[in-house]
């Protein structure tokens, strides 16, 4: 017999949940906190559709990426559901196909390597204030300097700038009229280096989106941005199969022209809209995503409910407390108020280092009793030598019992990154007030919630990130803080030491300095 509320295998939904699963609304945003079992939400609402005789054919649910797309269909076909789910990618290349519309798309590496050749012929000094450029002294070895620099990760970030800026200049479907905005809006600066340093990136900017545009249309391709603008022409004009009901997930990484394609296919078939997400953890920016469609949802659809998940099943209450407080210190977040039936006087462990992070990462992995350690970086060098080590952005969507966190110093490619968040991008995030690192204290939050017990914060000590000295700010007794232990013998560092009788300390320069003591 129907039940009016489906359970999921052995999970019932929680109330918050039901009333997603039972809402009736035209445009439904759910705002999902970390943990909160967003992808149960969605299964259950699908289920529920499915069980009420709504046909699968006629449900159309999107994700971002493959993966997503798959977890979500073996949870479905668990549960005796065959429903595909698709990304936009493909969802964008078989309404060309079903149309007609044959055309190729342009690998990503073309973008990055116009990137690179105008990189080459300009001085990008200036781009980079913190950076010391290497002074090779014989003209002759001009093209060996200029392959040193563009293989420094400074020069690489600011590539992966100029990318960002792209992206998000295309994904919100702006024209080359506009580079001349910005650059008139540039001359109203009063900073004169702000000024000079944003002219000089928007004018290597504007080259590289001609150079792309040229390439583009000489090749007779599109990327991303042009087949979701091509696909949305489309629908408008000669409409789509028919759907009843249209799911999104992670809608918070969603720009403004896969935006227009989910309203161009709900104003064609009239179709209800589910999306889900949390403005929280929106980190693609680079990829052109665009926060304001989902923070200002009614905007796009209006007469839209919205409701909130505000239970974790992942974090502690005491964790919530430390990562919600940090992330509404962002002007543009959604407040919401989450809870946790789990407790953990103290969730936050911070280990500070003085030199060599290898010694307390050893630490510190010898004192968590459990197998289930997730390492977080921000970089991928900087965890290339850590066993299970990955990048936040990889761990989007992943948990683990204990998470060590590294990068955290207060540099270029550091945590926060000082690169990738660079001012300029307020051109093209379409946010009237920037806030510093916004998207770096997303991205912050993102690892410290990955957690089902604790994080471990190493910390570089003589230039600790500034997201670590908020925290010990704001949140202190939430914190366990060890600090850098020393010899007493040789001034060497102290590091965890196993032997039969149990755990303790011993000098790093062992043999030559035999010092122990006891770890209480």
């Amino acid at each position: 017999m129907f039940r009016r509320v489906p359970r999921i295998g052995d999970y019932k939904l929680d109330r918050h949940q039901r009333k997603v699963v039972l809402s009736k609304s035209d445009s439904t945003l759910v705002i999902a906190g970390a943990g909160s079992g967003k992808s149960l939400t969605i299964m259950g609402k699908m289920i529920y559709l499915i069980n009420k005789g709504v046909p699968p054919e006629k449900i159309l649910c999107l994700s971002f990426t493959n993966y997503a797309c798959d977890n979500l269909k073996k949870s479905l076909m668990k549960n005796n559901i065959n429903l595909n789910v698709t990304t936009f990618h493909k969802l964008g290349m078989n309404i060309l196909r079903s149309n007609n519309h044959f055309t190729s798309i342009v690998k990503d590496d073309v973008l990055n390597n116009i990137i690179e050749d105008n990189i080459k012929k300009t001085d990008i000094s200036d781009l980079l204030p913190d950076f010391e450029f290497i002074t090779l002294g014989e003209d002759n070895l001009e093209d060996v300097k200029s392959n040193i620099i563009l293989n420094t990760d400074e020069v690489k970030m600011l590539k992966k700038l100029f990318g960002t800026f792209i992206n998000l200049f295309k994904g919100n479907n702006y024209g080359i009229d506009k580079f001349n905005k910005f650059l008139n809006l540039n001359d109203k600066e009063n900073d004169k280096y702000i000024k000079e340093r944003h002219k000089l990136f928007l004018n290597i900017s504007k080259n590289i989106y001609e150079d792309y545009t040229y390439h583009l249309n000489k090749n007779k391709q599109i990327d991303f941005h042009d087949m979701l603008n091509e696909a949305t022409n489309i629908v408008d004009t000669k409409g789509i199969k028919d759907y009843e009901y249209i799911i999104v997930d992670e809608y918070q990484d969603t720009s403004l022209v896969k935006c227009e394609l989910i309203k161009a296919i709900k104003e064609k078939t009239k179709a209800k809209l589910l999306v889900v997400g949390d403005d929280w953890q929106s980190i693609y920016r680079f990829t052109g995503s665009n926060l304001k469609v989902f923070t200002e949802f009614k905007k796009y659809f209006p007469k839209a409910k919205i409701y909130k998940l505000k239970n974790t099943y992942r974090n502690s209450n005491e964790l919530i407390k430390v990562a919600s407080k940090f992330i509404l210190k962002n002007p543009h977040q959604i407040y919401k108020k989450i809870k946790s039936n789990k407790y953990n006087n103290k969730p936050i462990h911070i280990y500070y280092y003085d030199k060599n992070i290898s010694e307390v990462l050893r630490n510190v992995v010898s004192e968590i009793d459990s197998n289930d350690i997730m390492v977080l970086g921000r970089n991928n060098k900087n965890i290339l030598n850590i066993k299970n080590g990955m990048t936040v952005h990889k761990s989007k969507g992943l948990e683990g019992e204990n998470v060590i966190i590294v990068n955290l110093e207060d540099s270029v490619l550091g945590f926060p990154n000082k690169v990738v968040n660079d001012p300029v991008l307020k051109y093209v995030t379409d946010i009237k007030e920037d806030f510093p690192y916004e998207e770096e204290r997303r991205l912050f939050y993102v690892a410290l919630t990955r957690t089902k017990n604790n994080n471990y914060l190493l910390v570089n000590k003589n230039k600790p990130s500034m997201f670590v000295t908020e925290l010990l700010k704001y949140s202190p007794k939430y914190m366990k803080v060890i600090d850098v232990k020393k010899c007493p013998t040789c001034g060497a560092s102290l590091i965890i030491r196993k032997s039969k009788y149990g755990l303790f300390y011993g000098c790093s320069s062992y043999p030559s300095c035999k010092y122990i003591e006891k770890n209480n």
